[in-house]
């Protein structure tokens, strides 16, 4: 009896994890393509044009002393550096976890300030889950500015 209930176990937790293993999307195949490749100056670029900040900046306590600071950026000739949107940072995070960094000396990890009608701070932890990771955003009090133009 204490054979079966164990072989039932197992089965279930096989078949569970095997549900949570879907075949990669065009989606995943096309974020795959989405290296970041080091400009020089203080900049890497996105495929996808974006161009971010390596260096992040010191910690702020509040969204408007982050605001203040990205508005005064200046970095490689360029003065339009801005807040990434909350999916931006996911996306950014999500290439480092799948080691697309490429060149890019950026380091991802940490509490960063983010907009998406408001400014927030937070940060991207990564959990294993049936045999992959998924991602998880934690609000924070405090964060660092890691700016993104266009």
């Amino acid at each position: 009896m204490k054979i079966f209930i164990l072989v039932l176990i197992v089965g279930v937790f096989a078949l569970f994890c095997q549900s949570c293993a879907s075949p990669p999307s065009t989606e995943n195949k096309q974020q795959g393509n989405a290296k970041l490749i080091n400009l020089g100056n203080g900049i890497c670029q996105q495929n996808n044009g974006l161009m971010w900040q390596v260096e992040r900046s010191e910690t702020f306590s509040n969204g408007q002393n982050a605001s203040v600071y990205v508005r005064n950026l200046t970095l490689g000739n360029h003065g339009d550096w801005r807040l990434p949107s909350k999916e931006e940072s996911y996306e950014l995070y999500q290439l480092f976890e799948m080691n697309l960094g490429g060149d890019c000396s950026l380091k991802p990890k940490g509490s960063y300030w983010t907009t998406n009608g408001e400014i927030r701070a937070g940060e991207w932890e990564a959990y294993p889950i049936c045999g992959g990771s998924q991602l998880k955003y934690l609000k924070s009090k405090s964060g660092r500015v890691r700016a993104v133009r266009p």
